[in-house]
């Protein structure tokens, strides 16, 4: 028999979070049998020795040492074929759950072939929060079932499957193949868990700006649009407007695309942290930093066009069903991860 539960974890350059995110998991409610498959993928910091450290106390961990970089989506593949349990979880190394995790997302499944909490600060905003500290909003996800935390049943990944050529967006696309299957996936409602991201803010931009490209693709493909859609296609809309008037009228023009950025990064922060005004230096803070990192975004927007023309029959960005393709402070010391 397999472990009752198998958590699968994917990492990259996560030395420093994935002792905490490992200790959370043997500590939480619930478990039974149970085993955690942490997929290095191909990190160039400590990962693998803090993973290895953990497992010379714990039994139930793993690893699995991928040469390479290879992505989201083939790391989180990977550690579901090596998956024993009844049921998968997927964690990010960067995720910290509650100890009620488990008990809370198993109660919720009944009815459900996914569920999954919510992550504080979202992960759009993290190096924001990371920078100005400011006290986050709860914010649902664009997505029922995002892969940072969830629980499947495993009769999930016999119907369809997570796409290994996708480096991100691995977790829209499942949703995507969720629901032309009539599986069911939800958020269970108040399970929150706690991110813990540690990138620097040139790591934040790239990110920044490989998301932007996977939202183009998604639009490209999915044909669903969304608020990210919205707010990148009006700030391109006034690029244009404020070089067309620059050109033609007034250098002053642009300022257009300026100001618009601004306002955007503005409303960003409010809707994603509580902006006192005691803590208005904080807050313009907030504001400088997140409108860099939205024209990193919007300028992943306009580069994923580039899919558009180049992308080959059967390439990354469809959705994957098994007909298609099988394709912060915290004890994380590996005595506290043993249970």
């Amino acid at each position: 028999m397999g472990a009752r539960v198998s958590f699968v974890v994917i990492a990259y350059n996560e030395g420093k979070n994935i002792g905490c995110a490992l200790s959370a998991i043997a500590s939480l409610d619930g478990l039974d049998d149970y085993e955690v498959v942490v997929v290095n993928d191909g990190s160039g910091d400590a990962t693998a020795d803090v993973v290895r450290e953990h497992a010379a106390g714990n039994p139930n961990i793993k690893l699995i040492d991928l040469p390479r970089n290879r992505g989201r989506g083939y790391a989180r593949s990977t550690g579901i074929a090596a998956a024993e349990g009844e049921l998968i979880a997927t964690v990010d190394a960067d995720i910290i759950l509650p100890g009620d995790w488990f008990r809370r997302a198993e109660s919720a499944l009944d009815g459900h072939d996914a569920v999954g909490g919510t992550a504080v600060p979202d992960g759009d905003v993290a190096y924001v929060y990371q920078a100005t500290r400011l006290v986050p909003r709860i914010v649902g996800h664009t997505t029922a079932v995002t892969g940072s935390n969830a629980l499947y049943r495993r009769r999930v990944f016999e119907v369809v499957a997570f796409d290994p050529a996708l480096r991100e967006g691995e977790d829209v696309a499942l949703n995507q193949a969720t629901t032309r299957q009539g599986l069911s996936f939800t958020t269970v409602p108040g399970l929150l868990v706690e991110h813990i991201e540690n990138k620097s803010f040139p790591e934040s931009l790239r990110w920044l700006f490989a998301t932007g490209k996977g939202a183009t693709r998604q639009l490209l493909v999915y044909r669903q649009i969304r608020v990210p859609d919205l707010a990148a296609g009006g700030f391109l809309a006034g690029l244009g407007t404020g070089v067309a008037v620059a050109v033609l009228v007034s250098p002053l023009g642009i300022a257009l695309p300026v100001l618009l950025l601004a306002a955007i990064a503005a409303q960003h922060v409010r809707s994603r942290f509580e902006t006192p005004l005691a803590r208005w230096r904080s807050v313009t803070a907030a504001v400088a930093i997140d409108g860099a990192l939205l024209l990193a975004y919007f300028t992943g927007r306009v580069a994923g066009l580039a899919w558009l023309f180049g992308r080959r029959p059967g390439s990354s960005g469809s959705v994957i069903t098994r007909t298609e393709s099988d394709g912060r402070a915290c004890d994380a010391s590996p005595a506290s991860a043993a249970k």
